[in-house]
């Protein structure tokens, strides 16, 4: 029997910021979420989060859909580079379609689970992240594509240095600028009982990884209980504002079995 998904999407404008240049997509009938973070001070970085957001669950939908017709499962790791590029191509055709909106840029993180092939994939650029809490194990998965990132797998940075560098906010990569975006792909197994957390950086620049995790935790009682996603989400948010709350923040969490 697949095993059953919960999701909750929060997304925040901040405390700083006058506009929320932020994206979030969900489809439980699909098992698809998707958080996108436009590039603030460029044209239309609501507009690019939005595209992007958007166009990947299509894209993944029609993935499913063609499957489903031909009675096979989707290939969901194989084709997480061509969602992530066709979300790519699709705000760069909506930028010359509005040149207004030229330039315009986002980060993108799709995950999809297959609950009943018991998988997950991850297709994703730029600096929003995806975490898997299992078995009391949080853990970052997707890599950032950022310059301090650089650094550190360079070893001329710590990890704690990076997280306090005045250039942290500077991407290698993102979707819709002229540079084709080179994407991460990350697959791995589904199991009963974890969790997922899809978030922009403007959660993780606010908050430690320790502090995200025993927040969730903390919403997450085990045993017969379920978990309360929901609050665990408006803890996040809250805690990332009450810190300083200088950028957007949005957060997903999805609970499976």
């Amino acid at each position: 029997m697949p095993l059953d998904l919960t999701f909750v999407g929060l997304t925040d404008t901040g405390r700083v910021r006058k506009r929320n240049e932020d994206s979030l997509a969900l489809s439980r009938e699909l098992g698809v979420a998707v958080v996108a973070d436009g590039m603030g001070g460029h044209p239309g970085g609501d507009v690019a989060s939005s595209v992007a957001a958007t166009h990947a669950v299509d894209r993944v939908q029609d993935l499913v859909r063609r499957h489903a017709s031909e009675s096979t499962t989707p290939p969901l790791g194989g084709a997480m580079a061509g969602v992530v590029l066709d979300a790519h191509r699709a705000i760069q055709a909506r930028g010359l379609r509005e040149p207004h909106l030229a330039g315009m840029g986002t980060t993108l993180t799709v995950l999809a689970l297959d609950t009943g092939g018991l998988r997950w994939a991850i297709g994703h650029v730029g600096d929003s992240r995806a975490y898997l809490l299992r078995h009391g194990s949080f853990r970052q998965l997707t890599r950032d594509d950022t310059w301090v990132q650089q650094r550190v797998d360079a070893a001329e940075l710590t990890p704690a240095q990076a997280r306090r560098h005045p250039f942290g906010h500077i991407l290698t990569q993102c979707l819709g600028l002229e540079k084709r975006p080179e994407p991460q792909v990350l697959e791995g197994p589904l199991q009963e009982g974890d969790i997922f957390l899809l978030c922009t950086d403007g959660l993780v620049g606010m908050l430690e990884d320790e502090l995200v995790s025993d927040a969730i935790r903390a919403h997450v009682p085990g045993g017969l209980h379920p978990p309360d996603l929901e609050g665990a989400a408006n803890a996040l948010v809250t805690m990332a504002n009450d810190r300083g709350g200088y950028d957007n923040v949005t957060v997903v969490l999805i609970a499976v079995g």
